[in-house]
């Protein structure tokens, strides 16, 4: 074997420590930032960190900041029965830990790198109160690009990994993305151990897979067809489902509660909405002067010295601390500026909007716009929103205009809660009313949409 030497030019970005410090406090939350903050000032004595005011009028619970706009049924439950027939029989006893504690735990037992537990911890960290994944793998994929091993696959291909992990934990039915996910994978956990009911778990799996609706609906005519089983098996089947746990996080004791402090404040001023930073968001960190001058004196900052070396960390720490504050500040400008018409109109009036558009207006990059979005959140009349709750995806009209999908789902509750008790309307007449409006929307797409937002079927709407 021949060896010999060749040169070969490459490119590869090399994050310094300064540039990975801005982007670890580009992902905290102003109540992170606060404990990352204290946590460096002690370890520091050249930073000073004076205590941030407490203003209960610019402060919120963290559990009703989501989502101002939740709607009468999302409180609710989804069925595939009767209401009576569900319920009291899923609860689990009571525990003494959070779901977040209850799965870490777990997830610390898997014999895996640490990156890919800590893919797991954040996706169980996603999780809502059901226990369910709220969002897709894609739209989580700009918040993981720390927690990837560059040789492990694409982004996508490593979350989903994670996501399969995640699933195989306890309580069955974690991290599902739906209700018919959740009760397939307590379905192929019942498959998993061979009895005298596997065929008919194999009819349920079915069931739950593509026929809910036809559950909750009662056709057991198209049941049978699409099944191809027998009425008995058939009910059997749906007895089995009824047994299975909809809610897999019921019984865990709630995280502790937290507060969440708006960056900014948005304000009518002459007839438009700007935004104002939040006094109590901001962060009061600087060099300890006297320590500073005591220093100097004894002339104990000289280069290659622990001091220098604590100096530099304390001016870059600050100095990423005022572009952070900065670079929140200019994405809320964005976000106020083209989402005027929300914040005089509420929900329907919201425009369509990505993070490549805001990316591409500031001369970011989307994942730091993803960043900046997550538990960033505004204070406005309507109350304190996360900024990421101004993103939606776009829809056309008749007209040639696009309307954000946030504002479809409102155009659907409104519809819903205006509809005649006795004669609630069908999600296709539904999708008839939007079009009567210029939104050419499909039936699938309004029951995609009225699903994500908890509102039971026509059927079960009525009184």
């Amino acid at each position: 074997m021949k060896l010999s030497l060749h040169a070969r030019h490459e490119q590869h970005l090399a994050l310094t420590p300064q540039m990975q410090q801005t982007i670890r406090l580009l992902h905290l939350s102003a109540t992170e930032l606060e404990n990352d903050l204290t946590k460096a000032a002690d370890e520091n004595p050249l930073l000073e960190l004076e205590a941030r005011p407490i203003d209960e009028s610019s402060i919120s619970e963290h559990a009703s900041s989501q989502d101002p706009y939740k709607n009468s049924w999302s409180g609710g439950r989804l069925a595939v029965g009767d209401d009576d027939d569900l319920g009291e029989g899923y609860e689990r006893g009571a525990q003494k830990q959070s779901l977040l504690q209850y799965l870490q735990e777990q997830i610390n037992l898997f014999t895996i790198s640490e990156k890919e537990k800590g893919l797991i911890s954040y996706l169980a960290g996603c999780l809502d109160e059901r226990g369910y994944l709220p969002e897709s793998l894609e739209e989580l994929e700009p918040d993981v690009e720390d927690l990837l091993d560059p040789i492990n696959g694409s982004t996508l291909e490593q979350l989903s990994r994670a996501l399969r992990l995640l699933q195989s934990l306890d309580p069955i039915g974690i991290g599902a993305r739906d209700l018919s996910e959740c009760l397939l994978i307590q379905i192929r956990n019942q498959l998993q151990q061979p009895d005298e009911k596997y065929s008919l778990w194999q009819i349920a799996g079915t069931i739950a897979k593509d026929h809910l609706t036809k559950v909750a609906q009662r056709d057991w005519t198209k049941l049978r067809k699409a099944c191809e089983s027998s009425e008995s098996e058939i009910f059997q089947a749906v007895e089995l489902i009824r047994g299975l746990h909809p809610i897999p996080a019921a019984g865990f004791e709630a995280e502790d509660e937290q507060w969440v402090i708006p960056e900014v404040i948005v304000k009518l001023k002459k007839g438009i909405w700007i935004v104002e930073s939040n006094p109590a968001a901001q962060t009061r960190i600087s060099l300890n002067q006297e320590y500073l001058k005591i220093l100097k004196e004894h002339d104990s900052l000289k280069a290659g010295g622990s001091l220098h070396q604590k100096m530099q960390e304390a001016r870059w720490l600050i100095k990423n601390v005022k572009q952070r504050e900065e670079t929140i500040f200019r994405v809320a400008n964005a976000i106020v500026a083209r989402q005027q018409n929300f914040f005089s109109k509420g929900k329907i009036g919201m425009n369509p909007l990505v993070l490549k558009e805001i990316a591409e207006e500031l001369g970011f990059h989307e994942s730091t716009i993803s960043r900046v979005t997550n538990q960033k959140y505004l204070s406005c009349p309507f109350g304190i929103i996360e900024f990421k709750f101004f993103f939606s995806h776009h829809l056309a009209s008749s007209h040639g205009e696009t309307i954000s999908s946030t504002a479809v789902q409102a155009l659907i509750t409104k519809i819903v809660n205006t509809e005649p008790p006795k004669k609630p309307i069908s999600d296709n007449n539904i999708a008839k009313l939007l079009e009567d409006q210029g939104y050419v929307i499909a039936r699938r797409t309004v029951t995609k949409y009225r699903e994500a937002m908890r509102i039971p079927v026509a059927h079960l709407r009525k009184s």
